[in-house]
């Protein structure tokens, strides 16, 4: 009798240590799930910094062609300007 309630409680033992192995595996499949939709998630964030850099850099570069045209008119101007003082100041 006493054999008999020993091996009653380790198989009840047994059936809960295989229930909750059961469990966490479940939880484990879950979380690498996850972990999968996570790095996809990553690598697609890393892409679009990459791209938002590009962009930036891109935009650095016009901005500084922009100002380099934006002084070669200027210095133009500045040259018109002096050649109308000039014919001005002759005509009067």
């Amino acid at each position: 009798m006493m054999s008999s309630l020993a091996n009653a409680l380790l198989f009840v033992a047994l059936v809960a240590a295989s229930t909750i192995v059961a469990v966490m595996y479940r939880k484990l499949k879950r979380l690498d799930a996850y972990h999968a939709e996570y790095k996809v998630i990553f690598d697609q964030t890393a892409q679009a910094l990459s791209s938002a850099q590009a962009a930036v850099q891109g935009f650095s570069q016009e901005s500084r062609d922009t100002l380099v045209a934006l002084g070669a008119k200027v210095e133009e101007a500045k040259i018109l300007i002096g050649e109308l003082d000039v014919r001005t100041a002759a005509q009067s």
